[in-house]
Formats: C-alpha cells, structure tokens, sequence
C-alpha cells in the first residue's frame, strides 16, 4: 500500500485537533477493491466498493504528531474473494460523527480469498498516520475487534491478565492461540480453526490428475502437484510441496488431522509411478487427503483432494484347454482363481466389471438398467435412438490377457491386474496410448446420417465394404471405429472363461440363425438382462450385454488383414484394407484352410483364428472358420447360418471389397 492521504474531512478534523477544540477516535479500516487511479483521494467521503471492515484493535502514539493504528481482519464471513486495492482509516471527532479520515491506495493489490470452510486467510493493517497533535487522540484497545498478532504475543504484558495461561498455551488468551506451531481461533463452538496469516494467506490450487491404485495389500497413488498461482500477471501463490495425510477410519479434515506419510517438494514426481504404500489390510479402506501448501505455510484443504480405496488381491482367472478332446464341454478344466467358480455364475460379470450405457461423443453418459435398456439405472426412461442423446453401448474396463499353446494345451488366463507385465493388454491399447476402457455397440449398426450408429429399434445397415463401415464409423470423432480384432479376443476369451464349453450355441443359445430369411431389426433383447439365448434359432440372443453376439447379421471386424503368403497382420489403430503399417504376426498357413475349428492359432496375438479345421458342429470348438489370404474378416454368423455360427465364426475370407446383406458393423469407441 501507498502512504495513507489524508482527506479533506480528515484534515477539517486535523484542524481541530491543533487548536485542542476537538479530540480524535479511530473507530474502523475498511477495504475496497475499487480501482482508484483516477480519483482525488482528498475529495473522497466514503470508500467505493467496501467488500469488508473491522474495528480498529489499538492505537498508539509514536510521536507528537504521529500515530499507529493497528487492526486485523480475516475472510471467516468470506464469500468471494477480491483484491485490496483500498483501505480506508475511519474516525470520529468530539461531534461523534464518523468521516473517512484517510485513505491508501495500490496499484499491486494483496488478494483475500474466500473462506474454504477450514482454513482461515488474514491480514494485519499496521497505519501511521499524521495528526498533528496527537496527544488529542483516544488510546484505548476496543474489545470487540480482531487481535493483531502483535496483540496476541503481547497480551500477557499489556494487559497482566489471565495469570498462568499464555496465547502459546492450549486454552490460549480472548480465543486466540498458538499452538502447534499454528495461530489458531476459537469459532466460538469449541473448535479451534487455523489461520493463516501474512500476505493474503493465499494457497496453491488443487492437485490434478488424482488416481488410486489397488493392490494387493498395497495402495499407489498417483497425482499432479499444483503450479504457481498467477492472476492478471500478478504472482499471488508459491507452491512450495504437497502432503499426503492419511488418517484411519474417516477423511483428514486438515493437515493435523492424521499422519503425514509424505512431504513431497519435488514437483510431479508422483504423476508417473506414483507413491506406493504398502503393508495395508486387504478389504479394509483407507482415507487419504493431499495437501498442497505455499511457501508462506498457506495450505489448500479442499475436499476435492481426498481419495479413499481398499487394497484388495487381484484375481487371475485361467483355463486350460486339452486340444486332443474332442469333447467341447469336458476339454476345459479351470485353473488359478477361477477354480471352483461356476459355468455360468454371475460372479463371473463381478469380475469382468462391463456394463451398459450411452456414449455421446466419447463421453459417457448415464449408465443403463443392465435388464431393461429403456431404463437408466435411476429407473428414467431413455431414447435409444437419438443422434442427441449417443449411442448404446456396453464398456469393458481394462484386463490383461494371456494366450499360449504348448503342445495340444491351449492355456488361457485373465487378470484385473491393469498393468501385470506377464499379461498381454492390446484390446485397451490404441497405438502406443494405454485406455482403460473399450466400449462396442450393444446393436448392430444402424447408419444416419452417414455415421454409424448402436441404436435400438433399426433394422442393421448391410450391403457395404469394411472401408465404407470404417468411414462412417470415424465420422463420430476421434476414437470411434468399427468393432477390432483384438476386442473380439477379448470377449471370446471371456466367453470361454464364463461358461467353460467350446460349444457357444449350447452353452448360451442357438442365436437367430435357423431357417431365416432376412435380418431382425436391433432391441429385441433390451429387457431380456445381460446374457440370453434359446434353443429355437428364431430369437435373437445377447451375451455380455452386446445382442446378436453371433446370428441375425454378421459383422465386419478391423484390424485383421492376411497377405498373399498367409501371413496375419494386425494392428489396434489406423485400421485400412491392406494391412499397411500393421505388424506381421507371422504365417497362420501355408494354404487356405475352411471347416470346423479344432485348432486355433492360440497366442496373445492371433487368438482364436483357425489353424486347424478337424471339427464338426459338434466338437472341438463347434463353429466353421476360414483362414485365405489377402482377405479382411468377419465375425459371428447371419440369420441362417445354423450351427455354423457362434463364439468362434470367423471367416477371414472376403476381399476387402465384398459386401453382402448379410454382413453388417458394429459400433467400437476406444
């Protein structure tokens, strides 16, 4: 602030004063965040803009014609913040009439911010103004205002009361003390509230990026330390370093309340890998709050930086197949976590952890009632076939997959482990960018307006090449594709885990594909849960949530190309024709191969694309394949494909510029 001006009023009051015809009593400072730079200051009766006032607390002759006058004030009763760009000295002559006595003015204002509901912001206003007789000012210290700090370490002296206790004592002195290396106030309740003091009290903004990691009998938590706070080119705030409380049973409510298990000063340095707390129970929660502080000790205890979790094991859920039985329900024993789980269980979908809900421009929207579609999870009914409201879909969070076959064992595992480095995660990779969820249509897809839709109630767009479908469904935006190769081994893998049978059409339903003549539109199983099927071949069926898994059309699956020597190429992005840009999985055969699957490729990479066709409709893997080269694939089965189709109808077979009506799309956001 600028040296306090004395106003016309206050100079009539100095007048009075050198002729002893009046005294003097300053009764008040108020502030304002008025920008006075074109105002006569002498002139002025009253501030502009008061945001807030407080009596004053002491005033003290320094000389014979100089006082200082002490107030504080503090943001306890503070809304919105502002700039302190006037303060405003008030006092009263022996007429008791209250003028502006003088003013202060700044060009580089001090920010008082709002009250954050925990800590408290303050200043301290030490005025010296000229009088010219000052032995015509009242001293006196009014009872009702703020302490200065100054007040409160002089207290014991200046007054000589509350013999034993000290502000630095735990009751403290009039409400005030410090203690704990904090100057705290009583809210009047018993509750003693920390105030920061000193330069507008200011502190950082939040972390961002806030994450928790579960582990087993370990937490990991992982965030963005806050920058420096620059308004209007003005540095009001240095971050100085974050801590991380943790407090048991319920969230710390300031950086007291708990232990502090880190004190961090390094910015950033746990955006990446994190800091790992170990030794924690499994299924007990634990609460934590980080606690960005400047370096003038101002902390941020807003709520927004809490995180809580339980540690937990993470499962691996695994199965072995004997490729030398040709029995398709007795080839697969499970192994690791899922022995003693049951075929068919739906603690099964508690592990893979999908649901359905609406999707709008990559964003997701309300999650959707996972036994009648038409619902939101709320019980409010949802169009499921509007371009304003997005598309259904179903989302599957982030799970490793491991494929290997040693000999005629085909070994086939699962985990909720997000970043296992045993575990293969290509179905949530675009690129080189990890994703934490992919989500497909729960239809077939249905184009308007020239982008590719999941919507109920529409009978499915048919009759186009894969690059066609690859076009309309990248009209969405970035991340939208057609459904991709390594999301179909994702959820044929948890097929096989769920229901431990090779014959998909026994084990689930037959699908509509017997004795039909034209596709079904889209919706016929929206109230029929999460998984349905009969053995009729005349209804649709749904697995995971996504209706006409195999049956009623086929649909185009991106990211799967062979050469002219057979080789498979694949690829989680950029999807075209010809497979440029995709890496080379390695020759899959040596010439075409067509029938029954009894062999898969069987890796990570190739999945569940034929090797072998020694099967029927009634072993091994029960479903017809095709593995020719220089061709794109398609997956599932149409409306008459019988028990041909299933988990594992995969023709890789067509020209990338066939189209059928029979072969259609289905929606995939990654």
């Amino acid at each position: 602030m600028q040296n306090l001006i004395i106003t016309n009023k206050g100079q009539e009051l100095m007048a009075k004063l050198i002729v002893g015809t009046s005294t003097a009593t300053f009764t008040k400072i108020c502030t304002s965040d008025y920008d006075y730079t074109d105002t006569v200051i002498e002139d002025l009766l009253t501030l502009y803009q008061i945001k807030q006032e407080t009596l004053v607390s002491k005033v003290t002759r320094t000389d014979t014609t100089i006082v200082e006058v002490l107030a504080a004030m503090n943001n306890t009763n503070l809304n919105e913040g502002y700039y302190i760009r006037g303060v405003g000295l008030y006092a009263k002559g022996s007429d008791d009439v209250e003028i502006l006595y003088a003013v202060s003015i700044t060009d580089t204002p001090d920010y008082m911010p709002p009250f954050s509901g925990s800590t408290v912001s303050g200043i301290t206003f030490r005025l010296n103004t000229k009088v010219d007789n000052s032995t015509q000012v009242t001293l006196e210290v009014n009872p009702a205002a703020v302490p200065t700090i100054d007040q409160l370490q002089n207290v014991e002296n200046e007054l000589n009361i509350h013999i034993g206790n000290s502000v630095y004592s735990e009751l403290g002195v009039h409400g005030f003390r410090y203690h704990n290396d904090t100057l705290q106030f009583d809210d009047g309740e018993g509750n003693w509230i920390d105030i920061e003091t000193g330069g507008g009290g200011i502190a950082p903004n939040n972390v961002s990026d806030a994450t928790i990691k579960v582990g087993n009998g370990k937490l990991t938590i992982k965030w963005s330390d806050p920058g420096d706070t620059v308004v209007d080119g003005q540095l009001l705030c240095t971050w100085e370093g974050t801590k991380l409380v943790q407090k048991a049973g319920s969230f710390p409510e300031n950086i007291k309340d708990g232990t502090v298990i880190l004190d961090n000063k390094v910015k950033d340095a746990y955006l990446s890998d994190g800091f790992e707390i170990n030794g924690l129970t499994n299924g007990t929660t634990y609460y934590f709050q980080l606690f960005p502080y400047s370096d003038k000790n101002a902390v941020n205890e807003n709520v927004a930086n809490r995180l809580s979790a339980a540690p937990q094991p993470y499962k691996i859920m695994g199965l072995s197949i004997d490729l030398s039985n040709s029995n398709p329900a007795t080839s697969i024993t499970y192994t690791d976590d899922a022995v003693g789980m049951t075929p068919g269980d739906s603690s099964w979908d508690d592990f893979f952890g999908h649901y359905p809900c609406i999707l709008l421009n990559g964003v997701e929207g309300v999650k959707l009632n996972p036994n009648d579609y038409t619902k939101d999870i709320d019980g409010n009914t949802v169009n499921l076939a509007s371009a304003t409201v997005g598309d259904v879909m179903v989302a599957f969070p982030r799970r490793g997959v491991k494929i290997t076959t040693v000999g005629t064992t085909l070994t086939i595992k699962m985990t909720d482990d997000p970043d296992n480095a045993d575990f293969e995660y290509i179905a949530h990779t675009r690129g080189i960018t990890n994703k934490e969820k992919f989500y497909l249509g729960a239809y077939k897809g249905f184009v308007d307006s020239s982008k590719l839709r999941s919507w109920s109630g529409k009978t499915p767009t048919a009759s186009q090449t894969i690059g066609t479908f690859r076009t309309q469904a990248q009209a969405n935006g970035a991340g939208y594709d057609q459904s991709g190769f390594y999301q179909l081994i994702f959820r044929q893998v948890m097929y096989l885990l769920k229901y431990r049978n090779l014959d998909s059409q026994t084990a689930v339903g037959r699908g509509y594909v017997d004795g039909n003549s034209a596709a079904i539109a889209t919706g016929g199983t929206n109230a029929k849960g999460m998984d349905f099927g009969e053995a009729t071949g005349k209804l649709q069926m749904k697995l995971f949530g996504l209706e006409d898994f195999w049956g009623n059309v086929y649909e185009w699956i991106d990211g799967l190309v062979t050469n002219s020597t057979w080789n498979i190429l694949t690829a989680t992005d950029n999807f075209n024709d010809s497979g440029s840009g995709y890496t080379n999985q390695g020759q899959g055969a040596t010439a075409d191969v067509s029938g029954y699957m009894s062999v898969p490729q069987g890796t990570s990479e190739t999945g569940f694309i034929v090797k072998t066709a020694g099967g029927s409709e009634t072993t091994y893997f029960c479903d017809s394949a095709y593995l020719y080269d220089g061709c794109v694939a398609c997956f599932g089965g149409n409306w008459s494909d019988a028990s041909s189709a299933g988990a594992f109808r995969l023709p890789v077979y067509f020209a990338a510029s066939y189209s059928s009506a029979y072969i259609a799309a289905r929606l995939m956001y990654l």
